[in-house]
């Protein structure tokens, strides 16, 4: 006689296998209400307040479509009225995620009361994009060191051992002609963990740029930096610290924070570094933003600052981080 041995496992899979069967033999020959039961949402469960138990996912979705046009709502970019100098802060949109609320209401226990998935939408154009920012209004104390490079590559290494020596990281407003030349410095910056930023592709004065030009000039170095380090720029230093609300509403609609200073150190002079010190903590307080540029006495002094600022409770962070810690001071 043949045996035909046959394994545990072999034998629960086939009790499985079984059950389903039957499951699905059950399905077929309920009434129409009990398939739904079977097959829908769960009896009882509603959404939006909205009883659904019972529908099917196909059903669901349209439900869920219908209330998505009531809930949605397109973000609005903030206003500046030139004529009064009034600045309409912008409004963040809605949007209903409709695949996570189906599959949230089909998960639904019996009963239970779903809400539909909603996704804040940020517009465009952010009041603090439309007023330069010369420093945060933050109890936290950070800081903010920026370095304008459009010059200064041979001090630059002196400059990032100093900043990786204290664990600082900080903002660097780089120019395209520069950036050109000097693409491996760039990509060092961005390894080092620092802020990449936008100082427009060269050095012009904005106020005599025509609003096309003054779009190219920072359009022109954003994708030339975001060839180099794979990263889009939001932050723009404008050449000569030139500003005004033309200057900074056309950075706005390109997507860019205009980004000014608190304290500069005036140190393109190359003053001593004890002057460079003196002058970056000075007025030290909690929000600043501290100007410098690639010198030799920034170089020499930036140690130094670092472990002051350090000493006095402070980190130095980079303006994005800075931001995100309070709000902009506009003057």
């Amino acid at each position: 006689m043949l045996v035909v041995r046959v394994s545990s496992k072999t034998v629960a899979l086939l009790a499985a296998a079984a059950c389903l069967v039957a499951a699905a033999a059950v399905v077929a020959v309920v009434s129409p209400s009990s398939r739904r039961m079977v097959l829908g949402v769960r009896s009882g469960v509603t959404l939006a307040g909205q009883n659904v138990g019972g529908l099917y996912a196909d059903e669901l979705r349209r439900v869920v479509l219908t209330i998505s046009e009531m809930l949605e709502r397109n973000p609005q970019d903030a206003i500046y009225h030139s004529e009064t100098g009034e600045v309409v802060r912008e409004r963040l949109g809605v949007s209903l995620d409709v695949d996570a609320t189906v599959d949230a209401v089909m998960a639904a226990s019996r009963g239970a009361a779903v809400e539909p998935s909603l996704r804040a939408v940020p517009p465009s154009i952010t009041a603090t994009m439309l007023r330069p920012v010369y420093g945060v209004n933050t109890s936290k104390q950070l800081v903010s060191l920026v370095f304008n490079v459009a010059w200064g590559e041979e001090f630059l290494p002196d400059v990032l051992a100093a900043l990786r020596d204290a664990g600082a990281r900080c903002t660097f407003f780089i120019t395209g002609t520069w950036a050109k030349q000097f693409p491996n410095m760039v990509s060092a910056i961005k390894e080092e963990g620092h802020e990449i930023a936008n100082h427009g592709m060269s050095h012009p004065h904005p106020k005599e740029l025509p609003d096309s030009e003054l779009e190219k000039l920072i359009t022109d170095n954003e994708a030339l930096l975001r060839q180099i380090t794979g990263v889009r720029t939001v932050l723009f230093a404008p050449p000569y610290g030139e500003v005004d609300q033309r200057i900074t509403g056309v950075a706005a609609r390109l997507g860019y924070t205009t980004v000014m200073w608190t304290v500069d150190t005036i140190d393109w002079q190359r003053p001593a570094p004890d002057v460079v010190t003196q002058r970056a903590l000075a007025r030290l307080a909690p929000g600043n933003i501290v100007l410098m540029h690639p010198t030799d006495p920034t170089a020499r002094a930036l140690g130094g600052i670092l472990a002051q600022l350090k000493q006095k409770g402070y980190s130095a962070v980079t303006v994005s981080e800075l931001l995100k810690a309070g709000s902009a001071r506009h003057g």
